[in-house]
């Protein structure tokens, strides 16, 4: 059995699941609402007893946000941090994969070395091909059996199977059969949604594929999802690719998330929401907007963002699409109307 491609997109978590993620922001010094809206999330999302509701994506761009703001890609569901640029140690360790067994290989004994145990593994039985997470003597800083340390793992085999099947080549499905979880029985995953069997109660969290997805040729090199400063913003620009269709009244919503997540052409921030720049000009005018005013906007939250929690103005001026400190300078005072030394002070003081 495969899972239809649209599925990903339509899994949700309950806001009571999230819940953890509040007081790991509050630690941090920094105000849930600013990190929701960095995220593109309600800004009522993670109050105690909201009922509401995130997607998929909607979950991975929070993460995003957090493991940035804090520096650490566990977002502290570890003892142990995991420092930024993972992405980058497992894009260089998967560059001489050709299969999807040999990717799947490269993955756990990377995140074994990384998390510093025996957590991840591969097999092959009756006829399929496993990858397994074994969590049962992971260091975690959270009860192990709490809603939201069961869904981090679950959104984990998500991970697993989205890179996967980014790199994979020749635009087949991979033949995914079920999904296994430490979830009870009884306690239904938000994985349901997927279209794929899963199956709880189970003694460790893995994906069950056809093994003939084993020889399956891949090439890690032009895995869109390994492109992203952090291992969650990848799968969320993938799982928003795979959703439902582009709404109207989300167009500047979608452009806004598209240039936090590095892109900063107008051409291709079009091409990525599957319009021509003639089109996206247009819906963007349906709504009272214009791009550039949609650039300047968000680059200018996401620079006082980072500016806040101590980046570099080299570093912002990076990662925001400018060709050096300077330029960016001259771009923030033209925003706010101050330098960016002095924000960060302003941002500093009680």
């Amino acid at each position: 059995m495969t899972e239809p491609a649209q599925s990903l997109g339509s899994v949700t978590v309950a806001a009571a699941t999230l819940l953890p993620l509040r007081a790991i922001i509050e630690e941090a010094g920094l105000q849930p609402g600013a990190v929701l809206a960095a995220a593109q999330l309600p800004p009522t999302l993670l109050d105690r007893g909201s009922g509401e509701a995130a997607s998929l994506a909607g979950y991975f761009r929070l993460s995003e946000q957090i493991a940035l703001a804090i520096g650490d890609e566990t977002i502290h569901v570890s003892v142990r941090p995991l420092m930024l640029g993972t992405s980058d140690f497992i894009r260089d360790r998967l560059r001489g994969a050709q299969t999807a067994r040999g990717m799947l290989d490269i993955l756990a004994a990377s995140y074994n070395v990384i998390h510093g145990g025996a957590y991840n593994r591969v097999a092959t039985a009756r006829d399929e091909l496993v990858f397994a997470m074994d969590d049962a003597d992971f260091p975690y800083a959270l009860p192990k059996d709490d809603p939201f340390i069961l869904f981090s793992l679950e959104a984990l085999l998500v991970y697993v199977h989205v890179l996967l099947q980014s790199s994979s080549t020749g635009g087949k499905l991979l033949p995914l059969k079920a999904v296994r979880t430490r979830r009870a029985a009884g306690g239904e995953s938000p994985l349901a949604a997927w279209g794929v069997p899963v199956i709880h109660g189970a003694k460790h969290f893995a994906l069950h594929y056809d093994g003939a997805a084993a020889d399956r040729p891949v090439d890690p090199a032009a895995c869109p999802v390994l492109g992203s400063r952090t291992i969650y913003g990848g799968i969320a620009r993938t799982l928003d690719r795979i959703g439902a269709p582009l709404a109207e009244g989300d167009i500047v919503a979608r452009t806004a998330q598209a240039l936090r997540d590095g892109l900063h052409d107008q051409r291709d921030i079009a091409r990525h929401l599957g319009l021509s720049v003639a089109s996206l000009r247009r819906r963007l005018g349906e709504r009272g907007r214009n791009f550039r005013d949609v650039r300047a906007e968000t680059l200018q939250r996401e620079a006082e963002l980072r500016l806040a929690r101590g980046d570099s103005v080299a570093a912002i001026a990076e990662d925001l699409g400018f060709s050096d400190g300077r330029s960016f300078a001259r771009a923030f005072r033209g925003w706010t109307g101050r330098p960016p030394h002095r924000s960060r002070s302003d941002a500093a003081r009680p």
